[in-house]
């Protein structure tokens, strides 16, 4: 989830949260027109959504680190994981300490580690080289911000580039009337949703395509592996590393990749290959089924006729909008503004087609995301 300013003549904050599916493509799920970010207005926008989406299991939520995020989400969704966006916390480290590519490395090594002694192995040396950085991502819960002290599944989304995504491909409609705005996200979710329920109906396949290339890699990764039994259910997997020990029953590995996916990792499919069976789509969680998936789209997103069409009841309240007395923050941009020599903003056009570089990077954005 995040919030974006409007940048047109009608003012104020959209809301909006975006959802991921089990083919790795996001979705504008819910949006809200609002003065400003704040504990009220993000606690009536996750009420509203609250009652389109209930209460699931194992239901997480990425934003950043606002506070007004953070005890909404705790009020309204209170058996949700609320994590934080992992590029949203470098970049605060960056704006504290300073720039630094060690750092870096070592930030993203501690968030991505399943194990928690591998964890603890990497925090012990990065606390040595840096010790600031260190007190201060102290201040901050391990569950928040780490794979291996999650209580929940992150599925592998330790970021919220997804929310960032829409608020790029969005960036032009923030200028529209709220009402145009509005209907460019239904007409996405429309155009979106048919697509991906046309696609699905032409897989017969267990997962979906995206989870088959995952769970393919993680069997490319087996070779050379060996496995020896414990029990019916318990298993040894001897690879290169540290190796892993899969329960079959719990659905647990000690690797702590199937537990924090929801996917069969490579130590699973080594005890599947060497019971003989060849069918690893059964051990994945029900969220990258493509039986899911086809219920995710089976009910389409229908046009809204003309304005003029549009059957209002009599007894049917005006409720005229909020005035946006408090200014945005940050410097208001005048677009009007004579350019200094030097300023004029440079053109950059592809030598090919002789089209706008942007141009060429929203389409590949919209592309690969609906893909």
């Amino acid at each position: 989830m995040d919030g974006a300013h409007l940048n047109g003549d009608f003012k104020g904050t959209i809301l909006h949260a975006v959802a991921i599916d089990g083919n790795n493509q996001m979705g504008p799920l819910a949006h809200r027109i609002c003065k400003n970010e704040s504990g009220l207005t993000w606690t009536w926008f996750l009420e509203k959504l609250y009652k389109c989406v209930g209460d699931c299991e194992e239901l997480t939520f990425v934003t950043d680190r606002a506070d007004a995020v953070r005890v909404s989400i705790e009020n309204v969704f209170p058996h949700a994981h609320h994590g934080v966006c992992a590029f949203h916390l470098l970049g605060n480290i960056v704006h504290r300490f300073g720039k630094n590519d060690k750092t870096k490395v070592w930030f993203w090594r501690l968030v991505k580690a399943y194990k928690r002694n591998v964890f603890e192995e990497l925090w012990s040396r990065f606390s040595s080289t840096r010790p600031q950085v260190a007190v201060y991502l102290s201040e901050i819960p391990r569950a928040k911000w780490t794979r291996a002290y999650s209580p929940a599944k992150r599925y592998d989304y330790m970021t919220s580039n997804s929310a960032e995504s829409m608020n790029a491909l969005f960036v032009d409609e923030r200028k529209m009337p709220i009402i145009h705005l509005l209907e460019f996200f239904r007409r996405l979710s429309q155009e979106w949703c048919n697509k991906r329920r046309i696609d699905g109906g032409k897989r017969s396949t267990v997962l979906t395509k995206w989870t088959e290339k995952v769970v393919s890699k993680n069997e490319e990764r087996t070779t050379g592996w060996s496995v020896s039994g414990v029990s019916d259910a318990i298993y040894e997997v001897h690879d290169f590393k540290h190796g892993g020990i899969v329960y079959l029953r719990q659905a647990t590995c000690t690797c702590k990749y199937w537990e924090g996916t929801g996917l069969p990792c490579g130590h699973v499919i080594m005890v599947l290959k060497h019971l003989k069976k060849t069918n690893f789509g059964h051990l994945a969680i029900d969220a990258y089924k493509m039986e899911t998936y086809r219920s995710t789209y089976e009910e389409p997103v229908y046009p809204l006729p003309e304005p003029c069409d549009w059957e209002i009841p009599v007894e049917m309240m005006v409720v005229k909008p909020s005035i946006m007395d408090t200014r945005q923050a940050g410097r208001p941009r005048n677009k009007n503004r004579i350019l200094s020599q030097g300023e004029e903003p440079i053109v950059r056009r592809c030598s090919k087609c002789d089209r706008l570089i942007l141009q060429h990077i929203m389409q590949r954005l919209v592309r690969h995301w609906s893909q």
